[in-house]
């Protein structure tokens, strides 16, 4: 069902936006499905969003703000006990109608920050990409604050959004369209997609995942029915500036409090917006947070949470999930490893069969040097160790110290991305555990790929 729009007015606004938890300030309105099944815990539900243009629009039925940029809907769950996965999500736009603003809006700050466009919320975490306006003290504070209550706690989603953001085939509007994460009335905790979206990337994208009622094609119909063809194309444009922002500025992985201070310079904005409309405001308790510029207007109008989008606990929600044997999750292949007794998986759809043939015990064995600024020494280090047995924990560090040392001599190379990749798998696996036949396998051959790429990075120099 589409809505009139009354009114509408896009606002570039370049902020870094967090919600610590999708299902909290929703309430908990679901726990998902996940290949057919139900799935019984959400333990982590982590929405990253690097926004840049911002807009609200009055309609018959209330306010709906939205925010456009680079997105990524991240999900730890469960679907019985022992068996963890890890599913995520592109997006590059974020719909709240009045009701979810204004809850998010008055939920609880942790922070004794009286700045009005920085929040360290128990919901939210939001900041100015540009802080240049602030004093040295103020950004200190801040910093230090996300630090300890955002990057460290949720680095691993972090990196693995930054890999996302490089990869070239990542946030493609003339490809893929927009993927707009939603409260809308009528796509209530959905993602809408767009239908132009090409079929083997539809088709992942739309299988069910933990926490959403649903991912559905209507992306375009909504946006058309909402945004005149120019508001569209400033919309694209900003995406797009973004895209190649994020995936060209070096960060350090240790400090991503870097990704903001190293883009900042590149998103400057011409004229300063501040939230201090009145004289006294820094210092006058405010009825609302003020998280979009387009709802200063609307400060002293507060929606309530519907009645019949009933609220509950994270308890109450998962008491609802009753096992039923005949539907538990089963991996293809049944052979058990006999040791340790149970395995925990965190990882997606399309690993489960190959995580689950039996994996041989190894011995221990450090890492080796890697040279920073040898690419193909790193490559060849990584089939060494595999063919030589090594533990796949140490792997997985290998992955990481070859991803760093390559990013260091080519900031764009398409498999910086698979890198990362193995290195979150495999540092999450049981210790003493090498890879079986099939992984080294198919592992060499993508290593070979790599070398191939890398050479001709280098002969292209």
């Amino acid at each position: 069902m589409s809505i009139h729009a009354i009114e509408s007015k896009l606002i570039d606004n370049n902020i870094f936006f967090v919600l610590p938890s999708w299902s909290s300030l929703l309430g908990y309105p679901t726990l998902g499905r996940y290949t057919n099944h139900d799935v019984s815990r959400i333990s982590q539900d982590l929405v990253i969003f690097l926004g840049g243009i911002e807009c609200a629009i009055s309609t018959e039925r209330g306010t709906l703000y939205y925010l456009f940029g680079l997105g990524y809907y991240y999900v730890k769950f469960e679907l019985q006990s022992g068996i963890y996965i890890t599913d995520n999500r592109q997006l590059t736009g974020l719909i709240f109608p009045d009701f979810v603003y204004d809850h998010l809006a008055t939920s609880e700050n942790l922070t004794l920050e009286t700045d009005r466009d920085v929040i360290i919320g128990e919901k939210l975490f939001k900041l100015p990409i540009d802080m240049s306006f602030k004093s040295e003290n103020k950004i200190t504070f801040i910093q230090g604050t996300l630090m300890r209550n955002v990057f460290i706690t949720y680095k691993d989603i972090f990196l693995e959004f930054m890999e996302m953001i490089r990869n070239p085939n990542s946030f493609q509007l003339d490809k893929c369209g927009h993927m707009l994460l939603s409260t809308h009335w009528d796509f209530y905790n959905q993602i809408l997609i767009s239908g132009d979206m090409d079929n083997k990337t539809k088709t992942s994208y739309l299988n069910a995942t933990a926490g959403l009622n649903g991912i559905t094609i209507g992306a375009s119909q909504h946006l058309n029915a909402n945004f005149t063809p120019t508001e569209l194309k400033k919309i694209n444009k900003t995406i797009s500036k973004l895209k190649s922002v994020y995936s060209s500025i070096e960060y350090d992985p240790m400090f991503l409090f870097s990704i903001i201070e190293n883009s900042s310079s590149l998103l400057k904005t011409s004229e300063h917006f501040t939230f201090n409309l009145e004289d006294d405001r820094t210092y006058k308790k405010m009825p609302k947070e003020s998280i979009f510029i387009s709802a200063e207007k609307n400060m002293n109008i507060f929606k309530e949470w519907p009645v019949q989008l009933r609220r509950q606990t994270k308890e109450q929600l998962e008491s609802t999930f009753v096992p039923r044997e005949t539907r538990i999750y089963q991996p293809k292949i049944k052979e058990k490893l006999e040791k340790p007794s149970v395995l925990k998986f965190m990882l997606k759809e399309e690993d489960f069969e190959l995580m689950n043939i039996k994996r041989p015990f190894v011995e221990f064995k450090p890492l080796p040097y890697m040279p920073q600024h040898k690419p193909l020494e790193n490559l060849f280090t990584l089939k060494k160790m595999i063919e030589e047995n090594y533990d796949i924990r140490t792997i997985g560090k290998a992955f990481g110290v070859a991803r760093n040392n390559i990013k260091k001599k080519f900031l764009h190379v398409n498999y910086l991305w698979n890198l990362s990749k193995y290195a979150n798998m495999y540092h999450r696996a049981e210790p003493n555990l090498g890879l079986n036949s099939k992984e080294k396998v198919e592992l060499l051959g993508e290593i070979d790929n790599w070398v191939k790429i890398t050479i001709e990075k280098f002969e292209n120099l």
